[in-house]
């Protein structure tokens, strides 16, 4: 999946509005969600390889109908998607691109590109706020992902779930990612998706985009996948236009088929120095652009 590294001309697609007021309400919102465990995963990153973690939050950046893991280099063949993060991303986005380019996540370090399906409620899409992605696993034993590492997971119940927070109160989780829950006044709909925390130690992708990486076993990874990554929790948060139930559908198809993919691209070290402890950006941007290169031209 990862081509060699050519000099791209990358187009931005246009950036949808956000307003100020929503993605002040959604951070204080979404900072307050923790992140669910993932069946065969005690929660806390154990394994003998490092506990604990960090969250960056990244504010919705532009839609596209376009998938640079699974259609790259194609345009209009995908369904829609939100993006977060690397405000470049595009269907021939590529490591390098990623790393030349820009971000709206709080770490100015983290280029890397998220997304997820757009989401309708009773037909009408509704632009999400933000996503909070959390690195789980801290120590010398986790490894940074390499940049240009690609993963997609979801549409199951043990990687997806829909769910409700407020401000100051823990989030509400379903239990199958069929069902959304209809949220009330002062809540918003959130939707959380987990990637496996064990890799192949090789493969930057696979042919199914997911294979190369596998949960932990009582916390302790397999043998043909033995290097422990970041467990990443992508949750996204929606305004409150979104009010769930049975009207939400995605771009993909019914609720059922709620996923997430992932595109690793972090500046030098920083990663694998946030992983040991060794800080990081945390203050960046709330609806702007900070990276290593000059934003895409409009």
């Amino acid at each position: 999946m990862l081509t060699a590294g050519v000099n791209l001309s990358i187009t931005r697609s246009t950036i949808a509005a956000v307003s100020i007021t929503a993605g002040i309400t959604g951070a204080l919102i979404l900072s307050s969600v923790p992140a669910a465990a993932a069946p065969g995963d005690n929660g806390n990153g154990g394994n003998r390889q490092g506990g604990g973690g960090f969250a960056v939050q990244c504010d919705f950046s532009h839609s596209a109908s376009v998938d640079p893991i699974v259609m790259p280099g194609h345009t209009g063949m995908s369904h829609l998607h939100e993006f977060f993060g690397n405000t470049t991303t595009n269907e021939n986005s590529i490591g390098v691109s990623l790393l030349a380019g820009s971000t709206t996540c709080s770490d100015s370090n983290d280029l890397s590109a998220y997304w997820v399906p757009a989401l309708y409620q009773n037909g009408t899409r509704v632009a999400p706020i933000s996503a909070r992605v959390n690195y789980e696993g801290r120590g010398g034993n986790v490894t940074a992902f390499p940049a240009g590492f690609m993963a997609l997971t979801g549409r199951a119940d043990q990687t997806a779930v829909w769910g409700c927070a407020a401000r100051g109160a823990q989030p509400t989780f379903g239990t199958s990612v069929a069902t959304v829950p209809t949220c009330g006044v002062g809540s918003r709909l959130i939707a959380q998706i987990t990637f496996p925390q064990c890799w192949d130690g090789t493969s930057l992708d696979s042919a199914d985009h997911i294979s190369h990486l596998v949960f932990a076993t009582g916390n302790v990874c397999p043998t043909d996948h033995p290097v422990r990554v970041p467990q990443v929790k992508l949750a996204v948060l929606y305004p409150a236009a979104v009010t769930g139930g049975s009207g939400v559908t995605l771009a993909s198809g019914a609720a059922s088929t709620l996923h997430a993919d992932i595109f690793e691209a972090w500046e030098g070290n920083s990663l694998q120095n946030r992983i040991g402890g060794r800080g990081g950006q945390k203050n960046g941007p709330q609806n702007g652009q900070r990276g290593g290169g000059p934003a895409a031209a409009a």
